[in-house]
């Protein structure tokens, strides 16, 4: 942190009727990985505004880290089996999906990332759904809701959920320029340098979406909010995004924001609006989805050719997730609407390239036939295929 800147049974033919987008307080940027802008030039300097955070002042916040333990980003618990994230920390792009979510785990509970093992709480993700619609980190649409395979215990005092802004609030004066909001993380407190182990702190006034497309030289969309640390260097860095810009008002602390992007780690910095997710999370949240787990077993498709699958989805399903695990050989996944995938034409495309965990995720998918296939970069012997459906 540089002060913030930026089952149902499977069958080659199924038909089954189902009832059925690095948050580091350092100077900000986004993932590389996902294709931000050239960063701007900048010297590095030690964190201006920011500071350690106290024991137990942010419990609604995590890590999300890779299956080593490493930090990657920021994150919010929004109840004990959900966390929100940017979409970019999931590292999905247009149709290409997530890794497997099992290679992928958040951590909560300390302010230290080195002790979140032994004195925090650490699950595995079970399921990632990125919100609807074409995105762009520049652009909006950047989040994800994260589905954990052990719900955390909140206690309240190091691990607690965040209610998220509603549009009373927003009515109330949470997101008018110049409130000020605090955003949290553990990010690079320089530009290019290591993350930090202690969870860290920065106050930032909001902006208009005039003011903020101004300073950045591109226009905001409505679902986007912009801060301005300009004035005490402050930006959030790699590390950073994903994380929550929280707004203590008359109805008490309230998420108002999940970072996003900004250039360089250099204000100002954008995030993705709570308030406009609301729905989203609303929605999702609640759903822990009982239908069935169906796996298919002994999936297998030569080097070089296809195995097609088909299902039929009733209307009204907020989310199905299909994933490709174990066996041997490699395998990339494809999901297709009303027609067999090609190559070149899919709704959903796994995005893993070297082994058989491959994942992809469907929200709002639409009714009808749905064509899963595995496609053999070599040959795939015996991988099993698991789906479920959110209703």
């Amino acid at each position: 942190m540089t002060s913030p800147r930026s089952a149902f049974p499977w069958s080659p033919s199924l038909r089954a009727t189902v009832a059925l987008g690095f948050l580091s307080l350092g100077g900000g940027c986004g993932p590389e990985a996902v294709g931000d802008p050239p960063a701007v030039a900048q010297t590095a300097r030690p964190l201006l505004g920011a500071t350690p955070a106290a024991a137990g002042e942010f419990p609604w916040m995590v890590s999300l880290q890779d299956a080593a333990g490493n930090h990657l980003c920021g994150g919010t618990i929004i109840n004990t089996h959900w966390v929100l994230t940017s979409r970019q920390c999931v590292l999905g792009t247009g149709t290409v999906m997530p890794p497997h979510p099992s290679t992928l785990r958040v951590a909560a509970g300390s302010n230290s990332l080195a002790a979140m093992s032994s004195t925090g709480q650490v699950s595995t993700l079970l399921d990632i759904i990125p919100l609807i619609g074409s995105w762009d980190p520049t652009q909006g649409k950047d989040a994800a809701l994260l589905r954990l395979m052990t719900p955390l215990t909140l206690n309240g005092t190091t691990v607690a959920a965040l209610p998220v802004a509603t549009a009373a609030d927003v009515s109330a004066g949470y997101t008018d320029p110049g409130v000020i909001a605090t955003l949290s993380g553990w990010g690079q407190t320089t530009p290019g340098g290591a993350i930090p182990d202690a969870l860290m702190k920065m106050s930032v006034p909001l902006m208009s979406n005039a003011d903020a497309s101004l300073a950045l030289g591109q226009p905001l969309t409505t679902d986007q909010l912009g801060a301005d640390g300009s004035a005490q260097g402050n930006a959030f860095c790699t590390g950073d995004v994903g994380g929550p810009l929280v707004v203590d008002g008359p109805s008490g602390k309230k998420l108002v924001g999940v970072a996003s992007y900004n250039l360089g780690c250099s204000a100002p910095n954008i995030f993705e609006r709570a308030a406009y997710l609301k729905g989203f999370i609303d929605y999702m949240t609640p759903r822990l989805s009982t239908a069935p787990r169906a796996t298919l077993q002994h999936v297998n498709a030569p080097q070089g050719g296809w195995k097609h699958y088909s299902l039929t989805l009733p209307s009204g399903i907020p989310a199905f997730t299909v994933s490709l695990q174990k066996g041997t050989g490699n395998g990339t996944l494809y999901v297709r609407y009303n027609a067999a995938p090609t190559l070149t034409n899919y709704d959903c495309r796994s995005g893993a390239t070297d082994s058989n965990l491959e994942y992809c995720s469907l929200y709002y998918p639409s009714q009808g036939t749905w064509y899963i296939s595995v496609y053999g970069e070599t040959a795939v012997v015996e991988a099993s295929m698991l789906g479920r459906t959110f209703y």
